[in-house]
């Protein structure tokens, strides 16, 4: 007969739990990187309501592969991981980390989802619950814009004093509105025929460039959103934009001069505290003038700038815009969809100063 000690029976009871326990121990390195579709983090304005979600695994050398995953996605961040009410995917066997396709409940226009993940590795192991990321949707739907599109009546046209060729006057275009008090969000929904840049009380809205950017204007015009509550103030607001021709209406390659005019359209949603909503659309009430320091700004022959004719401010709630103009307003087509933006907007990567100011000409300096 074999009699275990009892110390030696404490040791062999010690190493089988710890065996248990350490079967039952999760990573504690949680997926990252979560981004949704063609690499978008955390987007507002987004294009897609069944988008598709991708994720990296841990760079450490204990999670060798991934054996499954479980996706959670809610309309509120505070549901997550235990309670989510828009989709659950549970725990799906595969090494799948790339473009897992959203099955959940129908997402509408505006609606703001969040969503997390963990993963099990090559021993089965979970790892904990990733950090929380989300995405906002934009106007999906040619329905949801109250806005029109406006311009001035008479666009006129100015000429490169080097290349001979014309292009039309930038177009100043601003309105002044009212806001209550409690202010929780506020969205800027706003596109383009032609080239714009918004600004409100003073403050250039986002960092973009050349926005919307190019499309096939009798098919589909691309818009953007933005995040503008933090350029918002309670009481008076004003909101300006600065238009230009871009590829709508101004010349292209062999196309030359197309027979229209740019154009502009945009809608703010305020929401606040208590849940009321304010809306403030482009239409019949805005001003308008071409007498700003842009002269022109063409594709091709670039941008003139007359700084004798800035109007301080002139986005700003204390700018007199009595000497402006009333726009004009056209509705839209519903034949020409609006769809949210599907790809990243240029942006500004470098500012170079002058090297050398040279007059070429009388008055003309580069």
């Amino acid at each position: 007969m074999y009699i275990i000690s009892s110390n030696k029976l404490s040791t062999v009871v010690l190493a089988i739990l710890l065996l248990i326990s350490c079967s039952s121990i999760k990573n504690n390195i949680p997926a990252y990187e979560l981004v949704i579709s063609e690499k978008f983090t955390n987007p507002i304005g987004f294009y897609d309501a069944t988008p598709s979600f991708s994720w990296k695994l841990p760079q450490n050398k204990n999670i060798q592969k991934q054996t499954a995953y479980s996706i959670v996605v809610a309309s509120k961040p505070e549901l997550l991981p235990n309670n989510a009410d828009l989709w659950e995917s549970g725990k799906v066997e595969s090494d799948q980390t790339l473009f897992v396709k959203y099955k959940g409940k129908k997402l509408s226009s505006r609606q703001k989802v969040y969503w997390q993940l963990k993963f099990w590795d090559q021993d089965k192991k979970a790892s904990v619950w990733s950090e929380v990321a989300n995405f906002e949707l934009g106007l999906l739907n040619n329905s949801d814009w109250q806005a029109k599109w406006i311009s001035l009546s008479n666009v006129d046209k100015a000429k490169s004093p080097k290349t001979n060729k014309t292009s039309y006057k930038v177009q100043y275009l601003r309105k002044d509105f009212i806001l209550e008090p409690n202010i929780e969000s506020a969205r800027l929904y706003i596109t383009a025929k032609g080239l714009f840049e918004a600004e409100i009380n003073g403050k250039k809205v986002g960092n973009d460039v050349m926005t919307p950017g190019w499309t096939p204007y009798n098919k589909r015009i691309e818009t953007l959103t933005y995040n503008v509550t933090d350029h918002l103030q309670n009481g008076a607001n004003a909101i300006g934009i600065a238009l230009a021709e871009g590829w709508y209406a101004g010349r292209l390659m062999l196309r030359g001069y197309p027979k229209v005019s740019p154009k502009v359209m945009c809608q703010i949603e305020v929401k606040y505290t208590n849940g009321n909503v304010q809306t403030f659309i482009t239409d019949e009430s805005w001003k308008a003038t071409q007498e700003g320091p842009i002269v022109y700004a063409g594709i091709y022959d670039g941008e003139q700038y007359d700084e004798r004719k800035e109007q301080k401010n002139w986005s700003s709630k204390t700018f007199d815009d009595a000497s402006w103009q009333k726009v004009v307003t056209e509705d839209i087509d519903t034949e020409v969809s609006l769809t949210p933006k599907r790809h990243n907007t240029v942006k500004s990567v470098e500012e170079l100063a002058p090297i050398a100011i040279t007059e070429i000409d009388k008055g003309v300096v580069i």
